[in-house]
């Protein structure tokens, strides 16, 4: 039988005991150098302080800046309903003022109840507007003069759930009655409604809010999901009439008159004029 070479390996060297490889996964320390710490026990412990500190930071942070606001009434249907649940911002007024149409949670100058809560309103009157409610129209309309000079403007709000009656003047003595008269909104005061304006306790009944009570501005809807989203389009100005500014000064009855439109300005003139003279006002 012919028989074949089978090649084998080269022979390794087995090397001496003192100089043998270590086992595989071991790390060797070069002669002379001195060993590695092993290392130590309570660096998760530290590790997991720093999440917890970054997670606290984060957590202060964003209930800094926002909040959550559940509606309870119906003083602003249609656009809220009670029960949703509200994403307010707490810094957007660190940088600006409210504007016209935002929907804000405040702190009332009075309570129209035995609560202590905050109530959600949208700002309507600005400061150094001139607002009127005209209630001699069916329904009633609010009225602005935006700065308390030019044109006057018909606020145009097609979130109302329904036509609403004017309300009751101001009920808190000392303050204006803005139901068939011009009430002037000084600086660092605004006038608010709610949209629902036959079920809203407002600037109707506890007069104007100071800048330092309106405290967030209500941005998002959360809850329910199906209404998820933003809070819809606000007002618009629409310009009814220029007004026929008085003199400077003018005054009936000792009462300074503020510039109204025409026919309201009339009305209020002939009144005035008969109570000075200790007749009663026409019907």
């Amino acid at each position: 039988m012919e028989q074949h070479a089978v090649p084998t390996p080269p022979a390794v060297p087995t090397p001496p005991a003192d100089e043998a490889t270590p086992p595989a996964g071991e790390l060797t320390q070069p002669a002379g150098e001195p060993a590695l710490p092993a290392a130590s026990g309570g660096a998760w412990v530290r590790d997991l302080l720093e999440v917890l500190l970054v997670a606290v930071v984060l957590y202060a942070l964003i209930w800094t800046c926002i909040e959550t606001v559940r509606v309870d009434g119906d003083s602003m249907q249609n656009t809220l309903q009670s029960g949703d649940f509200l994403i307010a911002s707490k810094i957007s007024y660190f940088f600006g003022n409210p504007a016209r149409g935002d929907i804000v949670i405040l702190n009332p100058p009075h309570q129209c109840d035995a609560t202590s809560a905050d109530y959600v309103k949208r700002v309507v009157g600005l400061p150094g507007d001139n607002v009127d409610i005209d209630a001699d129209t069916n329904p009633a309309e609010l009225l602005v003069q935006p700065g308390g000079t030019g044109p006057w403007d018909r606020v145009a709000e097609p979130y109302l759930p329904d036509a609403w009656l004017q309300g009751p003047g101001f009920s808190i003595s000392g303050t204006a009655d803005a139901v068939n008269q011009v009430l002037h909104i000084p600086a660092g005061d605004y006038f608010v409604m709610g949209d629902n304006r036959n079920e809203s306790c407002d600037s109707r009944f506890f007069g104007l809010v100071a800048r330092n009570r309106i405290l967030a501005k209500a941005i998002l809807r959360i809850w329910p999901l199906s209404s998820f989203g933003g809070l819809g389009a606000g007002p618009t100005l629409i310009t009814t009439s220029t007004p026929t500014l008085l003199p400077a000064g003018y005054s009936v009855g000792g009462l300074l008159l503020v510039a109204a439109p025409l026919r309201r300005r009339r009305r209020i003139a002939r009144d005035l004029a008969c109570l000075s003279r200790g007749d009663p006002p026409p019907t």
